[in-house]
């Protein structure tokens, strides 16, 4: 039996579902376990920001030069993968606005799921479902991005004072 793949609006409503959840899951958590002492090492920070910077230039030039499959393709997407895998783990260490984990951390968590899942998928052929998930990783990283930028996260306070 095959299955049905799933339409876009259903995917995009899950996704939906799934980050309001895991917002009021933090809030709740928050309301119950009130204010944490965790400082986030300044390693972590280092060590986020060394991975990430440049996996979104190399996640571009992968995703839109017209060739793909080749050895450039597959050295670059392997480093790509370490940068990403690297990035997803060391942002547990980072929580400086709940003190605990937060809904960002969602992405960290997507990405450690879905980068083996993409791998998988490269090696057994099913090249259009790779194409789909790395597109999907580069564009929450792009989101993540955005949303540590805002004012109070670390990465704002770094950049602006």
């Amino acid at each position: 039996m095959t299955a049905v793949p799933a339409s876009p609006i259903r995917r995009i409503a899950l996704m939906a579902l799934l980050v309001v959840g895991a917002i009021v899951a933090a809030v709740l958590a928050r309301s119950y376990t009130g204010t944490s002492d965790y400082r986030t090492p300044a390693w972590a920070i280092q060590l986020h920001l060394a991975t990430v910077v440049p996996a979104l230039p190399l996640g571009a030039w992968l995703l839109w030069r017209p060739r793909k499959g080749d050895a450039a393709h597959r050295i670059g997407g392997r480093i790509w993968v370490l940068l990403m895998i690297v990035t997803a783990i060391d942002s547990f260490w980072i929580r400086t606005i709940t003190g605990g984990i937060g809904p960002i951390h969602i992405f960290s968590a997507v990405t450690i799921i879905q980068l083996p899942r993409a791998i998988w998928f490269a090696k057994t052929g099913q090249i259009e479902r790779h194409q789909r998930i790395m597109r999907g990783v580069f564009f929450g990283l792009i989101a993540a991005g955005f949303f540590a930028m805002a004012p109070g996260r670390t990465l704002w306070a770094l950049l602006f004072g």
